[in-house]
């Protein structure tokens, strides 16, 4: 039996010098004696420092960055006693070209109606960082403009910056204009990507909503930007700019107006203003009929206000046009239609003949109500002909609301809340935004999806609070992350990462901690979600309210890990019934909390991967893998990196090896549809850990004590290591997995719970409050470094990642900050890349956002990782190329901004004239002189003609079919 070392003192470590400057750091060591005991030899004497330039050579001119997760402190030896003095340092490295961090790629669709191209072939699409172009025909990312958002410079600022509004350009359409909630304005070129650079700034408190109009300026078409800025808490006003006012920060004031101002819109050439607050609306009529507009100044506005039944969330203006006597054009009719807080939508019908004349409130306007939606309408829009309303929100339910008749029609089970739709110019479309970070466009005809783009689904935090916020409800969405990303890539796919996701991001944040019941499938060289697989239960279709009003809370995935061959699954998901609904349960002196734990249900399920589809299909599950008197919770699953077997750690102390093994049934194998051998899962072998108790010398420890585990396999799969206890002190096991014996116990190695454990090569890597790198070989401690005092949240964020091919493994938690106990929005993280061998930091970066998972790169030397904001970061070495995805226009395959821009601006109805079409048929040709290419577009009933000209044992033969087939998609379109 191992004794348990006493505490350690810590020595003085020499100051090494990296890049020009002093590092000191706090290393678990000893100085080595000239006779080494059996329990002094884990203690390794100090490494020689190394220098933290790639190419051994040190650059006095670049600059060093400096770590603020780890505590360096200078140590020295008083008397031959090891004593800590309180001098601090920062733990610093060089920015060297040894290790690059890639441009952030996806990121968070917000909440911003999606943009079509006037000629329905762009859909643009606002993130959170970005501005995204997508092609309607095949989804294919054309186009990503950067936008420099979040400023590094704001410090300890909760509150960050964020997109608040993107509209199309009215005056030139193939521009657009992005509003920030800073002040900043963004007129960008969406078909070449320019203007990303060059914002315009105006002086405001903050920006809350931005409307775009064409307004006839000295008789020119310019545009005009109304944007509702905060003034107090509960009031703002709307400010007209032109580009003019823009640079010259002088907007035009156009109206004032309190009751907590959410929304803001226009229509007709901004002839009319529909300002909303929470329930009162604002209507804005432009009072210069008739008069030549000369500059913004000259715009002046009647407004009138009255209330509405409810909140607003969301509303939409039809104007109808009409031209007068002298060729000018005034509005002649107002449909206004509101969506509400509580499901309610109200339609006001020829809304300018009800106002009164005067801008105090009138008598209150009754609307036509429309009432299917249990929650919040979260969009409302009308159709081209007026004829319909559109609407979604939490049901997951696309309606059609004929307005005529009164019928619904229904697009039932979409993926997850509708946040935004969009009517296309030609209303042959609509483009629904969805909350599971998602966006698609329908078919109007056949409401059938012709476009998909899917980003990460994971749980982020938002800048703007849900609609159903707005109403106050028996349960709170979560705002702030508390538990880390599951995620894990499959080894025969490099490209695919897969993660643990929920049913959008409202149904994912109603408990105490996410509900994650799914898998996301990402492609990260194509940037898309392949597909998504439910592991376990899910209520997406059915009612997922109580009778009181709570949402049904879903199980959440807590671990997942991969066979070596990429055949095999093993995930564990959770639940817990939540403790509102079990005071009918209880009896005698139980608490709630106790019955809920009572109750919890762990499963532990293995999956088989399909070859040909990646589908997944459960072959096991067992229901109570570790149990003593109740369920016990399983705190790690790691995968045997020779054979298809996985071992589990849970709190009772035990680790189980499973293994896979032929099915039978009555004594015979069983097989399947195609006789393919039926496999099932079972417990191969159970080691007991020993108890930190059980060690001499230790303090006897409470058995309700909270205990702490992690596991790795070694890279032969000969051993596992097993590192559980309390925080008090856990010990690392050394169990030999062909006999299941403990081979040794190495105690005293972490510092308060285990974080994680990794093994590469000769070294063990266990993260805890200390980082500490270990030699299984040599038997002693290489190097150490304590992480600063953090919240506990922060530790459950902590992520450590081993990359063997680069004999590297990276460390990143959020940053410490005093300021803020919770992960909330505004939490930054920073990632450290070390070196097996070397204790100097390889890189050391700081993410704007707090990084929610970390995974290596699989066949590569990097790292990926997974923010709080649904981006992907890749961490490669020089000279490597990270696997994801580049837009078309940096691969030079996208057309040119002449296609991609509308050709005149002149014509209103989108359409060419027969001389413009000619020329246009004309240039096509002389460009195909060389390559015949064009894309064939075959309309279906020309196929069904094809084949269903004859019953099928009376067709034609194949080789016909083949050729008449062919024949359609080989016509060269025709000149019209």
């Amino acid at each position: 039996m191992v004794e348990l070392r006493t505490p350690r003192k810590t020595s003085k470590a020499s100051k090494m010098d990296a890049n020009g400057e002093t590092a000191s750091l706090k290393k678990r060591k000893r100085e080595p004696k000239e006779e080494t005991t059996a329990s002094q030899k884990r203690q390794r004497s100090k490494p020689k420092t190394q220098p933290a330039a790639a190419n051994g050579n040190v650059d006095d001119t670049t600059d060093s960055q400096e770590s603020t997760l780890f505590e360096n402190k200078d140590l020295q030896t008083t008397n031959g006693d090891l004593e800590l003095t309180d001098a601090s340092n920062t733990l610093t490295t060089c920015n060297t070209s040894a290790w690059k961090v890639s441009n952030p790629m996806g990121g968070r669709m917000l909440d911003i109606d999606p943009i079509f191209s006037l000629d329905e072939r762009y859909l643009l699409i606002t993130y959170n960082t970005s501005i995204q172009v997508y092609s309607t025909e095949d989804s294919l990312l054309v186009r990503r403009i950067s936008l420099p958002i979040t400023k590094l410079d704001s410090g300890t600022e909760l509150s960050s910056p964020h997109i608040v509004a993107s509209v199309l350009s009215a005056s030139a359409p193939e521009f657009l204009w992005v509003a920030c909630s800073d002040g900043r304005i963004w007129h960008l070129n969406w078909a070449t990507g320019e203007g990303a650079e060059t914002p315009f700034t105006i002086d405001v408190k903050k920006v809350l909503d931005m409307t775009v109009e064409s307004v006839d300026i000295r008789d020119k078409q310019e545009d005009v930007l109304f944007i509702l800025q905060k003034l107090t808490k509960s009031s703002a006003q709307i400010v007209a700019y032109d580009l003019k006012a823009l640079r010259t920060k002088t907007g035009k004031l156009i109206h004032t107006y309190d009751e907590n101002p959410q929304l803001l819109r226009s229509a007709a050439g901004g002839r009319l203003i529909v300002a909303a607050a929470k329930e009162t609306l604002h209507i804005g009529t432009l009072k210069s009929k008739g008069k030549t507009v000369k500059a913004v100044d000259d715009l002046e506005y009647a407004f009138h206000s009255f209330g509405v039944p409810d909140l607003v969330t969301c509303l939409d203006i039809r104007p109808t046009l009409q031209t007068t006597k002298k060729g000018g054009i005034e509005i002649q009719f107002v449909d206004l239609v509101i969506g509400c807080a509580r499901g309610a939508i109200y339609v006001y019908g020829d809304l300018l003949s009800k106002l009164p004349g005067s801008a105090t409130k009138g008598v209150p306007i009754q609307p036509r109500k429309l009432h299917w939606h249990r929650r919040a309408v979260h969009s409302v829009k009308w159709s081209e002909d007026g004829n319909y309303l559109i609407s979604g929100g939490a049901e997951t339910v696309l309606v059609l609301w004929q307005l005529d008749t009164g019928k619904r029609d229904f697009l039932p089970h979409l993926s997850a809340t509708i946040e935004n739709i969009v009517v296309s110019p030609k209303g042959s479309s609509y483009a629904l935004h969805l909350d599971d970070n998602s966006a698609m466009v329908l078919s109007t005809a056949e409401m059938k999806p012709t476009t998909y783009v899917s980003g990460i689904q994971s749980l982020v935090l938002s800048d703007k609070p849900s609609k159903e916020s707005l109403v106050r409800r028996v349960w709170r969405s979560v705002d702030e992350i508390s538990t880390p990303l599951i995620t894990t890539s499959n080894p025969t796919n490099p490209s695919q990462i897969f993660l643990c996701v929920g049913n959008g991001q409202q149904a994912s944040s109603t408990g105490n901690a996410p509900s994650t019941p799914l898998i996301q499938v990402f492609d990260v060289s194509s940037f898309q979600g392949v597909s998504k697989h439910p592991i376990a239960r899910t209520n997406p279709t059915d009612t997922n309210m109580t009778s009181q009003g709570a949402p049904i809370i879903e199980p959440r995935v807590t671990k997942m890990a991969f066979s070596h061959d990429g055949k095999w699954l093993a995930s564990v998901d959770e639940w817990q019934p939540p403790e509102r609904d079990l005071e009918p349960l209880l009896t005698g002196s139980k608490t709630t909390c106790e019955v809920s734990r009572e109750r919890r249900e762990i499963y532990l399920k293995f999956w088989e991967i399909d070859a040909e589809d990646n589908s997944l299909q459960l072959v096991s599950r067992i229901n109570e893998a570790h149990f003593t008197t109740e369920s016990e919770t399983i705190l790690d699953v790691a995968s045997d990196p020779i054979s298809s077997r996985f071992a589990s750690l849970g709190t009772d102390g035990v680790v189980r090896f499973w293994s896979p093994k032929l099915r039978r049934k009555d004594g015979l194998a069983s097989t399947g549809p195609e006789g393919q051998q039926l496999r099932t899962w079972s417990c191969s072998r159970a080691v007991e850990l020993p108890a930190y108790g059980q060690l001499e010398e230790a303090v006897e420890v409470s058995p309700k004590t909270p205990r702490s585990g992690a596991l790795a396999f070694s890279e032969d799969g000969s051993v596992l290591f097993a590192a559980y206890g309390p925080s008090s002190g856990a010990v690392v096991a050394v169990i030999d997995t062909a006999t299941g014996a403990i081979r040794d116990t190495i105690p005293d190695l972490s510092r308060g719970d285990i974080r994680g454990v990794e093994a590469v090569s000769s070294s063990l890597i266990i993260l805890s409050e200390d980082l500490t790198v270990y030699d299984i070989v040599s038997d002693e401690v290489q190097y150490s470094f304590a992480l600063k005092e953090t919240s506990e949240a922060a530790k459950q964020m902590t992520h450590l990642a081993v990359n063997r091919e680069s004999r590297s493994f990276a460390v990143a938690a959020p940053i410490p900050n005093s300021s803020q106990e919770k992960l909330k929005k505004g939490a930054k993280s920073e990632l450290v890349v070390f070196s097996v061998n070397e204790e100097v930091p390889q890189l050391i970066q700081t993410f704007p956002q707090v990084i929610t998972a970390v995974l290596p790169a699989t066949n590569s030397a990097g790292f990926v990782a997974v923010d709080a904001a649904a981006q992907i970061w890749s961490i490669t070495e020089s000279g490597e190329q990270a696997q994801m995805l580049q837009p078309l226009a940096d691969l030079n395959m996208e057309e040119s901004a002449s296609a991609v821009a509308p050709v005149d601006h002149a014509v209103e109805d989108g359409e060419a004239s027969d001389e413009e079409m000619q020329d246009a048929d004309a240039d096509v040709e002389m460009e195909d002189d060389d390559y015949d290419v064009h894309q064939a577009v075959v309309a279906p009933q020309k196929l069904a003609e094809i084949f269903n000209a004859a019953p099928a044992f009376a067709m034609a033969p194949i080789e016909d079919i083949f050729n008449q087939v062919a024949s359609l998609f080989s016509t060269r379109p025709s000149t019209i």
